[in-house]
């Protein structure tokens, strides 16, 4: 009888059952032309001893590949990134792929040691939704390893061996500040994120490309980039607020800014007009306006962009290959499967969802 701390393995099962450990693999793994009789002794020795199958072992002795994809995260908080890693973790279910996941936070240290280790355990490979923004560098190595698939929903996450699969970041910037400027806004206060990052940069933009040609906007005296958290974006609206000379409405980059520009509202019990960029799960119950895209639709691409790197057999069915069979992903593939800026290949398209907070002109508030 094995101990209780003991792990059975399939030596102890055939024991148990007096057959060959070959037999009780035969057994165990589903294959036909065994006895009935022989089949029951050695299914009833696995129950009896607790002896599970390593699906992952079974598929790299086979020859394939991990079951287990990387997935990087900067913020768990951050609502886009929450809702994108559900939508990943779906996606990839439908595979029967599985997430390893890491929040790097701001050590970019981590992000390295994360990527080691997926390397080191032969991931199938790494779908990163934001990465530190000093982090780029690291994927570029990571990336020049053979066999290494990763795709990014970073556009900062970028070169050889790299697919990625962003939004338009300078449009949703545009979106966001049109709304206001409809409603005859003229001082905007613009709260951005890490200004190092890509995504601020091209948002920011895009709100420029909204008022040029336009006179009397303002908006560079009212400009904070890095309130990158709810904390520091409530400390930054509080105090314009509370000056004489606040902005008439809001813009904030991310929905982790918008929640934390929200809730200085609330406290000091001013409202202006709003309008984020991301959505958040509860921007309908505060009426909160938001430029948004499909979520949804950028975690399919990107697993599909995996899929097409990791099997293949889908050469065939049009879509884009991202390298031939288990070998590194190749520079011109890269080129050919990059999604930018204004030439989508899936439903990138981006909505300004109206719920109040936007479209509320200066002379009411």
């Amino acid at each position: 009888m094995a101990k209780q701390n003991d792990r059975p393995t399939l030596a102890t099962v055939a024991a148990r059952a007096g057959v060959s450990i070959k037999t009780a693999s035969r057994v165990l793994n589903g294959e036909k032309h065994v006895a009935a009789s022989t089949a029951e002794k050695v299914e009833a020795a696995a129950e009896e001893l607790g002896f599970r199958l390593n699906p992952t072992a079974r598929r790299l002795r086979a020859g394939g590949r991990s079951p287990y994809i990387g997935v990087v995260l900067s913020d768990a908080g951050d609502a886009f990134q929450s809702r994108a890693f559900a939508a990943v973790e779906a996606e990839l279910a439908i595979l029967d792929l599985r997430p390893v996941v890491t929040v790097v936070g701001d050590d970019p240290n981590r992000e390295e040691a994360f990527l080691d280790e997926c390397l080191a355990n032969d991931l199938t490979g790494l779908i990163v939704i934001r990465a530190h923004p000093e982090a780029a560098e690291t994927y570029a190595r990571a990336a020049s390893a053979p066999g290494t698939r990763i795709v990014s929903l970073d556009p900062a996450v970028e070169g050889p061996g790299i697919s990625i699969v962003a939004g338009d970041d300078r449009e949703a910037g545009r979106l966001a500040a049109e709304q206001l400027l409809a409603h005859g806004h003229m001082a905007l206060g613009v709260i951005g994120d890490h200004s190092p990052s890509l995504i601020t940069t091209r948002r920011l933009q895009g709100i420029q490309d909204a008022i040029a040609g336009r006179r009397g906007v303002g908006w560079r005296a009212y400009m904070r980039e890095d309130a990158h958290d709810e904390a520091s974006a409530k400390n930054v609206v509080a105090a314009w607020l509370g000056s004489r000379s606040a902005p008439g409405a809001l813009i904030t980059l991310s929905a982790t800014v918008t929640q934390g520009a929200i809730d200085a509202c609330r406290r000091l019990g001013e409202w202006p007009a709003l309008v984020g960029i991301d959505d958040f799960p509860t921007a309908e119950l505060l009426d909160v306006t938001v430029v948004d895209r499909n979520v949804g639709s950028l975690a399919a691409e990107a697993v599909r962009r995996l899929r097409v790197g990791v099997e293949p057999s889908d050469a065939g069915e049009g879509g884009d290959r991202l390298g031939e069979g288990d070998g590194p992903i190749a520079g011109e593939a890269n080129r050919r499967d990059r999604v930018d800026d204004g030439v989508p290949d899936f439903d990138n398209a981006l909505c300004v969802i109206a719920r109040g907070s936007g479209e509320e002109p200066p002379d009411t508030r």
